[in-house]
């Protein structure tokens, strides 16, 4: 037991902050694709999560997401990139505000993914979230609360003032608009068979998202 509660929660709680960064993210690509207005897309938007990154195209997030899993499962939970930084802390974000609701739709679709993780889904989900948000605070998102801070100024000004979050990957991400062919293989085990499914039908209704 002890072996779970030091372990296994927090690889847990990481594969559900990215489950529902995916399925956030999905829902405003479809959104997205429907061409609605600004304001209909904004609740759909992970990068509400993390304004700073606001530009990125909603395919460009899906992916971005999915590359942070794949890389988080294959390098021994290593220190992230500053792009996966800010990706798991929006996701993270966006888990505890799901876990205070718990009505929400999305909260129940998180918890239906191929790893069976319901021992999370109770009234402790909201604590553990923020206790595993503090810690990656304190170590792997070092610097992203002061960006939040600055971000009360126009993104250029932040952009201009080179912070460190807009360099290499980050600034890529934010430039582009065409996801990797091989996006889909990195959500192995982060998405059902079905979603897996739906992604590879979007992208093929969509050619002109794929590289």
């Amino acid at each position: 037991m002890a072996s779970r509660s030091t372990n296994q929660v927090p690889c847990d709680l990481t594969y559900v902050t990215l489950r529902a960064a995916f399925l956030l993210s999905l829902d405003g690509l479809l959104r997205y694709s429907l061409e609605p207005s600004k304001s209909e897309r904004a609740g759909s938007d992970l990068l509400h999560f993390y304004p700073p990154l606001a530009g990125m195209a909603p395919q460009i997030q899906m992916e971005t997401v999915l590359r942070t899993w794949n890389r988080w499962t294959h390098t021994n939970n290593s220190s992230p990139s500053p792009l996966e930084a800010r990706i798991l802390f929006a996701a993270t974000e966006l888990l505890a505000s799901l876990a205070t609701d718990r009505q929400n739709p999305l909260l129940r679709v998180v918890f239906e993914g191929p790893r069976d993780v319901h021992h999370l889904n109770n009234h402790w989900l909201p604590s553990r979230v923020r206790c595993l948000l503090l810690a990656r605070e304190n170590g792997l998102s070092s610097g992203i609360l002061h960006e939040l801070i600055i971000d009360s100024a126009p993104h250029e000004q932040l952009v201009a003032a080179e912070s460190p979050a807009f360099e290499g990957e980050v600034l890529e991400a934010l430039g582009r608009w065409r996801v990797h062919p091989q996006m889909l293989q990195w959500g192995e085990g982060l998405l059902t068979d079905d979603e897996m499914e739906l992604v590879r039908d979007f992208f093929e209704e969509h050619p002109g998202l794929s590289e």
